[in-house]
This record gives C-alpha cells, sequence and structure tokens, in this order.
C-alpha cells in the first residue's frame, strides 16, 4: 500500500536548506518525495503528521544499548552529588543473582572530589558483594565482599593495560580498579540470563523511541558471557522496531565472523580499547597530566598486539573501530592505520578522539577513516577537563569543528549509559558550547552527525540518514525545526521506523 505522508515539512539532510511537502511510503521505503498535490494521486492512504517538522531517523553512532536499558531500570549514580548521597542511594539497592552492581559514580561532581572508598561500602553491605561502575566505565570500586568472591587479595598481580588502585604507601586495595584490571571483578559477577538481557534491550529500546532514537550503533558482544547470550537477546527484542548496528569486540571478533544479519541487525568493525579516560586519569597522553604530573594514562594494549588485531580485521576485510581518547593513543592507531590501509569500501572508525594535534588531523584527514565523537562529553568534561589538559592542549581538544574543516566525516553518538542518550542534548551540545565557541557546529552539521554521518560510519547511507527515495521510511518528528535557539525547547513528537510508528508523544 502507497502512503502519503503530508502536512509536515521534511528536511531531507540532502544539502543544507533542503526541505520537500510530502513524503510517499510503500512497504517501509520512500519511493518519492515532492508536493502534497504531486503525491497525493499516487497514494492509496493518506496520513497527516500535524504541521511537525521531519527528520531522518536519528541514529545513534555509540552507544551500549544493554547498559542503558540496565541503567534506566536500576539506580543512577550520576545525579549524586556526594558521597553520603551516593551511599544512600546504594543502601537501598536490591541485589540481583546476589549482587548488587550499579554504575555512574563521578568524583568530578561529588563534593568531597574523590572516589567513594572500598571501607564506605562495607560499612553499608559487609556480606554482599558491590560493585560500583564510575560513570566512564574505566574504573569501578568493589567492596571487601566483592573481593572475597573474584579470590582477589593483596597479593594480587598487576595487569597489563590496567591499573590495580592501592592505599598510598602500602600494598592494602583500596577497592579501584582501573580499565583492564576490572576484569577481574567482573569476570566473578554473575551472567545474565538471555532473557533477563532480551527484556533490557526491549526497556531499552522503548527508551530510545520516546528520544527520537530510530537505530543504534552498540557493542556488547563481549561481556555477558558467550556472545551468542547477547546477540540472541538482541534476536529476540528487536522485531522490526529498531535498528541495531553491532560492532565486534576483538575477543569475539572471529566467533562472529560466520554470523549472518538483516534489516534490523547488522554487524560492523572489530572494535578495540586502546586507552581508558579523562576522568579517571587513564587517556593516554603524549604530555603528563597537567594536575597529576606522575601520571601520562594507560595503554590497554602493546603496539604489537594492536597490529596483530588490526591484521586479523584486515583478513576477514573489515574495519577496526577504536576508543582513543588521549593523543598519544591516537598516534599509535594512527601510524598502524597508515601501514594498513582499509580495504576499499570499508570504513575504520576512531572513537571520542578528545586530544589530538595538528599533526594528527592533518594525519586522519589522509587515512580517510571517520572519527565518532561524542558532544556531549563536552558539557560533562568541562570545567575540570581544563585542570587535567592544561590551557595549551584546549586548541586540538573536542575539535569537531577543526575535524569537520580538514575533511574529516564524523558521525556523532552518546555512550550511553556513560552520557544521556538523549540525541537533541548531543545536537544542541555540538550547536552551542560556551567552552569551546570556535568548535561550535551549523544546525545542518551537527543532525548530519545523527543521520548522514551515522549512516555512512557504518556503510549503510544509501539507506539511511537522508529522506529521498530508495532509503528505508524511518522518522524523527519534532515540535519545530531545529536551530541553535529551538532546540533548548522543542519536544519529540513521534518516532516512525519502516513507515509504523513506534512512538507517540501523546501516547
Amino acid at each position: 500500500m502507497k502512503i502519503v505522508l503530508k502536512d509536515a515539512t521534511f528536511v531531507t539532510m540532502t544539502e543544507p536548506g533542503h526541505q520537500v511537502e510530502s513524503v510517499l511510503i510503500e512497504d517501509g521505503k520512500i519511493i518519492h518525495t515532492g508536493s502534497y498535490q504531486e503525491l497525493k494521486a499516487l497514494a492509496d492512504k493518506e496520513r497527516s503528521l500535524e504541521g511537525k517538522v521531519v527528520y531522518p531517523g536519528l541514529i545513534d553512532s555509540h552507544m551500549h544499548l544493554i547498559g542503558h536499558g540496565q541503567k534506566i531500570l536500576s539506580a543512577d549514580l550520576s545525579v549524586c552529588t556526594s558521597i553520603r548521597e551516593l551511599l544512600d542511594m546504594v543502601s537501598t539497592a536490591s541485589p540481583v543473582s546476589g549482587w548488587i552492581v550499579l554504575e555512574g559514580w563521578n568524583d568530578n561532581t561529588l563534593m568531597e572530589q574523590r572516589p567513594p572508598l572500598r571501607e564506605e561500602l562495607d560499612a553499608i553491605y559487609p556480606d554482599t558483594p558491590v560493585v560500583l561502575k564510575r560513570i566512564c566505565r574505566h574504573a569501578l570500586l568493589a567492596n571487601s565482599k566483592a573481593l572475597e568472591l573474584a579470590g582477589i587479595d593483596e597479593k594480587v598481580e598487576e595487569v597489563s593495560g590496567g591499573v590495580i588502585g592501592r592505599v598510598s604507601g602500602t600494598n592494602q586495595l583500596n577497592g579501584l580498579f582501573y580499565d583492564e584490571a576490572q576484569q577481574l571483578i567482573t569476570k566473578a559477577i554473575p551472567e545474565l540470563s538471555i532473557d533477563d538481557l532480551s527484556f533490557i534491550i526491549k526497556e531499552s529500546i522503548k527508551n530510545l523511541h520516546s528520544l527520537g532514537l530510530t537505530g543504534g550503533h552498540s557493542e556488547d558482544m563481549a561481556y555477558y558471557g558467550a556472545y551468542t547470550n547477547p546477540l540472541t537477546a538482541y534476536r529476540n527484542a528487536l522485531g522490526t522496531s529498531f535498528r541495531a548496528h553491532l560492532l565486534r569486540h576483538h575477543h569475539v571478533f572471529e566467533e562472529m565472523n560466520h554470523e549472518k544479519g538483516d534489516e534490523f541487525l547488522t554487524f560492523g568493525c572489530m572494535k578495540i580499547f586502546m586507552d581508558g579516560s579523562l576522568g579517571g586519569h587513564t587517556a593516554w597522553l603524549s604530555e603528563p597530566y597537567t594536575d597529576e604530573p606522575q601520571l601520562q594514562g594507560v595503554a590497554i594494549h602493546t603496539k604489537e598486539a594492536l597490529e596483530n588485531m588490526l591484521k586479523t580485521a584486515r583478513s576477514y576485510g573489515a574495519g577496526i573501530a577504536v576508543h582513543v581518547i588521549g593523543d598519544k593513543a591516537t598516534e599509535q592507531v594512527v601510524e598502524l592505520l597508515e601501514a594498513y590501509p582499509a580495504p576499499e569500501g570499508i570504513m575504520d572508525r576512531l572513537i571520542h578522539v578528545n586530544v589530538l594535534s595538528e599533526n594528527l588531523v592533518t594525519r586522519i584527514a589522509k587515512l580517510g577513516v571517520m572519527c565518532d565523537i561524542q558532544p556531549m562529553f563536552v558539557p560533562s568534561d568541562f570545567p575540570w577537563v581544563k585542570d587535567r589538559l592544561g590551557e595549551q592542549r584546549l586548541d586540538y581538544a573536542y575539535a569537531w569543528k577543526t575535524l569537520l574543516e580538514n575533511g574529516i566525516g564524523l558521525a556523532g553518538g552518546s555512550d550511553a549509559p556513560i552520557e544521556t542518550a538523549d540525541p537533541l542534548l548531543g545536537i544542541q551540545a555540538a550547536m552551542n558550547n560556551p567552552y569551546l565557541p570556535h568548535q561550535e557546529l551549523s544546525a545542518f552539521e551537527a543532525i548530519s552527525l545523527y543521520t548522514t554521518g551515522a549512516a555512512r560510519i557504518a556503510g549503510q547511507q544509501d539507506r539511511f540518514g537522508q529522506i529521498a527515495p530508495g532509503f528505508f521510511a524511518d522518522f524523527t518528528v519534532v515540535s519545530e525545526e531545529i536551530t541553535k535557539e529551538s532546540i533548548v525547547h522543542l519536544t519529540i513528537e513521534a518516532t516512525l521506523v519502516n513507515g509504523e510508528t513506534v512512538y507517540r508523544k501523546d501516547q
């Protein structure tokens, strides 16, 4: 059946300022765009969008969809502004499979300006294992019971690519584990069942629909037991309402290469973590941290290990997607990408790229890779990140506009649950940047992050991201056109996937 969508302004995202009056869809795809008068004669049915503004379905290019679902279904520690408030929230949590696992604490926003302590958790839960993940997911705090069940004591050996926290001047564990060292604890946490994961994914998608998202790129395949557990849960939960593009963690990449997708479930690059986070002082910098001169960050992999992963990806004709926050981490990856270029038609992606340099920007532009950025990192990381980096490094930090001006393609994501999954807030952060005003994007550039950019970085630019014939009928309906001024108050009115309404504000 051919349906004409009318009474709306359709922003096509094919070029700045281009709009059409009506869209004709059939079997979940756009077959014509133009004026209502042109299209109504071709339609079997009409549907009014009541004077709203319609964009191509917004896509989050970097998130952890299961983690987002877990966050909205449990206590969110990111709202806490003091240790006392955080401990009060933890004290009301209910164990799942005998463990309490929460996330979101952020020492930069706690009035004490420090992490919670192992002994503070022990005072609340002496006999229940508790694990609190930092907002960046590059550090966690475990209480004594969790350490006991994980078989960890003071004799534990250091972990390559990670740091085990100890009380200053002693060998005593303080309960903090950074980057790869977190696995010492997380491997002891009971696995969620496939039914649990399916429920979490469904709840996550329901929330994402309400935020105007029709799809998302996620990386969940190496954290819930065998990769088949989360993958089966995705197959159970997706249906025809959300488009998931799954990156494949390097630990399970080869195992997953036989898996086949469809219109709603596709598979992408090999995912690699090269360093940690600025908040935890584990992002790998070429020069020491300004506020902690004895620290320079953590290299999660040696150059040789990274080279072997890249060779494996290339042997399967695949790209890599690498978490790089510090400039030294980015330099290591760029050097190898220069030696092992991507096969034709394959897109490598650099994820985050918070700290760069003029030289790195020039080299990245020559590679033809895309950068997967998170605009919400700016309001989240400033002003404290100035102390981490110092003024000089800010010239090429969070340099979204600079990247675009050098011809480097960008996609936009949230990194949910680390940041809010709301794409309108991400677009707002990209357009309105009081900390780095010279890096502000135009409305078209900011929206492109979540439409054409997010589609292109996944190799799906001929199917998603534009309102044009041949593209899927995925739409995000908003109350008015997105501008630098309107973004602060406009609302999501409806979300459509395959031409079907999956969310309406009034329902």
